[in-house]
């Protein structure tokens, strides 16, 4: 079973021993001209066009860039004075997930945790005034991470600043539990009141 097939073709009768006729390979590429010769030709002219039009955008692209930059101009740029630093950096929102993607994956959870709290709330006309009053207590603490997140800017990443970050977002995460649980009792006493009003 297992032979060589190079035995195989030397032995086979069909195949003929002179090998091609004179003019196979000729007759074979006119063949392969006729057969696709157009298409290349018009598949050649089709990505001429795209490279000439590729070139044109990055020509203009580029003449755009010249014409609307300062310093192609000869004008010297302004340097930057300390208070336009300051003013940039005021400008820049900076958070504490700016500084890490471990740093990210914390604020990330804890954020997420606080909106799914949030959604879950369920605000009534009874328990208004109580989930208006956590949330001054939510904003204040949102204030003060933001404040925190100042901070980081001036003084730089330390451990100091990173566990009061992460207190601020427990913080808020528990502030947001005991609300729940807050409003769990005025609807358990409620719900009481009710049944005895009704007996």
């Amino acid at each position: 079973m297992a032979q060589d097939i190079r035995e195989m073709l030397q032995n086979d009768m069909s195949i003929p021993a002179e090998g091609l006729k004179k003019g196979h390979e000729a007759r074979f590429n006119a063949r392969l001209d006729a057969h696709f010769g157009t298409q290349n030709k018009a598949k050649a002219e089709g990505y001429l066009w795209m490279k000439i039009a590729a070139v044109l955008v990055v020509l203009i692209a580029v003449a755009g860039l010249l014409l609307n930059n300062p310093l192609g101009s000869g004008a010297e740029a302004p340097q930057p004075t300390e208070a336009n630093q300051v003013a940039a950096v005021d400008d820049q929102k900076v958070q504490f997930s700016d500084f890490s993607p471990e740093y990210k994956e914390i604020e990330d959870r804890y954020l997420a945790s606080i909106h799914i709290e949030l959604a879950q709330l369920n605000v009534t006309e009874d328990n208004k005034a109580v989930v208006d009053a956590f949330m001054g207590q939510l904003e204040e603490l949102n204030k003060e991470y933001d404040r925190l997140n100042a901070d980081l800017i001036e003084t730089g990443v330390n451990d100091q600043n990173i566990q009061s970050l992460i207190n601020n977002l427990q913080l808020r995460l528990d502030l947001l539990f005991k609300l729940k649980e807050k409003l769990n009792e005025l609807q358990q006493s409620q719900n009481n009141e009710i049944q005895i009003n009704t007996l």
